[in-house]
């Protein structure tokens, strides 16, 4: 995937500009491209930056969703999940889930019985995944630990686990692979208009500070948390969402022993909460929070009462774990971009559905929503689109929608492959192609974990050069694996690669910074930046990991290896 210049698409009309890269913007690109349209992807930081990195990192049906009688919403997401395991196999994880009854809790188990076989039903696969309900007596035989007091027992249920950054990058990644221009750390600072429509956007490239009009028959807005900023350019007084700020904290599961994902409520007061173990390391990470937010959405971060409310949760259903800040390793706070209602409601009642919106000037923007209806949000505002232009701008001639078929990049062999139920994608043998190739297992494991059939392109340049093969820390992070996610991925800065691309951010309890001097110096060979910018981006990162990291991080001395590589 390489990033666009603005001076190669200035002079090009696009079908097609979709402001935000975000997991629904990436799908609508991916969706488009699949289709023939000429489109280009627009993100101000980068791919998966806002609230797609930064979720409960679950493809879910939102069992919790029922209780809102937000019945379509959760068919359509269970059998989203179904469909996530297929095209994207080598992120989606399924995880058994514990829905917790103590005395006091306000479910009836009949009813919730009753809902989960609807969850069941609904998903297309009850004979492979069919919920259980567990005795008081078989909920702590697999887990001693948890809280006997008042324990009434459990309904056992499965969803899905994901890499919700990896997942954004793999989408934005096959929107590539089928012709669409991506272009990240890119602002729309305006909206061009002909006779009232619109007719384009305003860019600035954040990285070289140029600046060009890109022209497009539409332009659609996917900006999520920012979707008013966005709006305000044509209607100043836009207000169309009430976001809300979604916390999650990170523990080691040596001192919170967790062998199944947890569906519970808080002590506290009452709120679902999920404490569930990582799919990466040997980590658990508990969420999420639900409180009002009104300040500037590029600046949202973990508030001491946040990290209390969470670690509370965990002492209610480990009381022997006796946690506190100190084993709290890291963090991560997101928005989630919920429409306004129009009545008093609370943070919980206020639905999850998306809604496709056209502005004046012929702007569609797509709200609300969440990442397991990424492919679904994509094809209705498409189909929208497409119906109303009636072969006004679009060729005729577009392409049937393959989007439920085609794999993501990763999850196949090559870009075009639809799923093959004969041969799916299975990781030990991945992992065993990339071994056989000389790469040792520990750092082929993590590649494929990361890359899925992507891994061959980073042990290919593994065995380019010996320096290469040098570890950099961060989660085995290794000098092929960098220059992977700079050439291959567009990363272009230490919190793409950090954040995004490795999550060392999130499961590294230091966020990567032992040898971050030694990481900034190999982006800064391969992208050609300053001192003043390398030493810059050292600040930057650190700022961002001390800001979710509950304890002090002292700061990492900058001794780098002599014999760094160049591009």
């Amino acid at each position: 995937m390489r990033r666009a210049s603005l001076s190669s698409i200035e002079r090009v009309v696009f079908d097609v500009v979709v402001v935000g890269g975000g997991i629904t913007g990436s799908a609508i690109a991916r969706d488009a491209a699949l289709r023939g349209m000429k489109v280009l992807l627009v993100e101000k930081e980068d791919f998966g930056s806002g609230t797609s990195s930064r979720s409960s990192k679950l493809i879910h049906g939102g069992l919790r969703y029922l209780e809102t009688y937000q019945f379509g919403l959760v068919a359509e997401s269970v059998r989203e999940r179904e469909l996530a395991l297929r095209l994207a196999p080598h992120l989606t994880k399924v995880q058994p889930f514990l829905y917790m009854f103590y005395k006091g809790c306000p479910d009836k188990k009949w009813l919730l019985n009753l809902g989960m076989t609807f969850y069941d039903v609904v998903s297309g696969s009850w004979s492979k995944r069919r919920h259980q309900m567990l005795s008081k007596q078989q909920v702590l035989a697999r887990q001693p630990g948890f809280r006997a007091d008042g324990l009434r027992g459990a309904a056992m249920f499965y969803d899905v686990s994901t890499d919700d950054a990896r997942l954004t990058i793999d989408t934005t990644k096959s929107a590539w692979e089928h012709g669409a221009q991506v272009l990240n750390h890119c602002k729309v600072t305006g909206l061009t208009y002909s006779e009232n429509r619109c007719d384009g956007v305003q860019l600035t490239d954040l990285l070289s500070s140029t600046q060009a009009t890109v022209k497009a028959h539409y332009v659609v807005n996917a900006t999520g948390p920012w979707s008013d900023q966005l709006l305000s350019m044509e209607k100043p007084d836009s207000a169309i969402l009430r976001p809300t700020k979604g916390v999650h904290i990170v523990l080691r599961k040596q001192d919170f022993p967790l062998h199944s994902a947890v569906f519970m409520r808080s002590p506290d007061d009452g709120r679902v909460v999920w404490p569930i173990p990582s799919t990466q390391d040997d980590r658990v990470f508990i969420g999420t929070t639900d409180t009002t937010f009104d300040g500037d959405p590029d600046r949202v971060v973990p508030e001491e009462s946040d990290i209390s409310y969470l670690l509370n949760v965990a002492n209610h259903l480990m009381p022997s774990a006796k946690l506190d800040k100190q084993h709290v390793i890291g963090s991560w706070a997101g928005l989630r971009p919920l429409i306004a209602p129009a009545g008093d409601l609370s943070n919980g009642q206020t639905p999850r559905e998306h809604q496709i919106m056209t502005s004046d000037s012929g702007v569609y923007s797509i709200v609300g929503g969440k990442l397991t209806s990424n492919r679904v949000m994509a094809k209705q505002v498409l189909d929208k689109l497409v119906k109303n232009d009636n072969y006004t701008y679009l060729s005729p001639s577009l392409q049937a929608y393959s989007a439920d078929k085609v794999v993501l990049s990763g999850g196949a062999k090559d870009a075009n492959t639809h799923f093959d139920k004969h041969q799916p994608y299975q990781q030990n043998r991945v992992v065993g192609e990339i071994e056989s190739l000389g790469v040792p297992y520990r750092y082929a494991k993590s590649w494929v974990a990361r890359y899925g059939h992507n891994a061959r392109i980073v042990a290919a340049i593994w065995n380019e050069s010996v320096d290469y093969q040098r570890d950099l820390g961060a989660r085995a992070l290794t000098i092929a694996e960098l220059r992977y996610c700079v050439l291959h991925e567009a990363a272009s800065s230490l919190k793409d690669l950090l954040v995004r691309r490795t999550s060392a951010f999130f499961w590294d309890s230091k966020g990567g910074l032992d040898k971050i001097g030694q990481i900034a110096q190999e982006m800064q060979n391969l992208l050609g930046w300053s001192e003043e910018r390398k030493l810059s981006e050292i600040d930057d990162y650190f700022d961002l990991v001390c800001a979710h990291r509950a304890c002090p991080i002292e700061k990492p001395t900058l001794e780098v290896k002599q014999e760094s590589t160049t591009a």
